[in-house]
């Protein structure tokens, strides 16, 4: 019974941050003509390595991600410019995410704030390096350009992932403080 209800609390979670995705991966939708969010993706593999840590959760995220890439190209018009081999590095990048999020041992503001606070800031760097580096090496853009290319767009890109990481962060505290959702309030091993 015990292992029954986990799955179901596990499946639930996973389906709450696939609609996340939905409404701010999804490019162009309904929720981008009232504000635009930035992409969930990342924040929810911090979250399925935190408290989740099955790989089946990871590979559904990350084939969700994928699937609403593929829904936007086909059905919105989405340019097709980040569709490359470089898109194929992806998947590895956000699994490494998902990997890092399994030695956070709890998303709240305790002692650990400032070594989980600087973990997050390090894989999301690495992530968008490896992925925007991956993208110059399989495309014609030119490496002279690679460097402010660096400079101008991770001041830009990695905030954003971080904005939702202070969001979580607030409302995991709540969590933990008014139990709203027990399951996720638990320290993990």
């Amino acid at each position: 019974m015990t292992n029954q209800t986990h799955k179901t609390k596990a499946i639930f979670a996973v389906f709450i941050m696939v609609i996340l995705m939905i409404a701010t991966r999804g490019h162009t939708n309904w929720l981008s003509s009232i504000i635009h969010l930035p992409d969930f993706t990342i924040p929810a593999l911090f979250i399925a390595g935190v408290y989740l840590r099955t790989f089946w959760v990871a590979i559904v995220i990350i084939a969700s991600a994928f699937a609403i890439d593929n829904y936007a190209i086909i059905h919105e018009g989405v340019s097709v410019n980040c569709i490359t081999p470089a898109y194929s590095v992806l998947p590895l990048t956000y699994y490494g995410i998902f990997w890092v999020g399994k030695y956070l041992t709890i998303l709240k503001i305790d002692h650990n704030i400032i070594k989980n606070t600087l973990i997050i800031i390090m894989a999301c760097a690495t992530q968008w390096f490896i992925a925007t580096a991956s993208y110059f090496a399989f495309t014609t853009s030119p490496w002279g350009k690679f460097g402010s290319y660096i400079v101008h767009w991770s001041i830009i890109e990695i905030p954003l992932v971080l904005y939702w990481m202070v969001a979580i962060f607030i409302t995991f505290t709540l969590n933990h403080r008014y139990l709203l959702m027990p399951y996720f309030s638990a320290q993990k091993d």
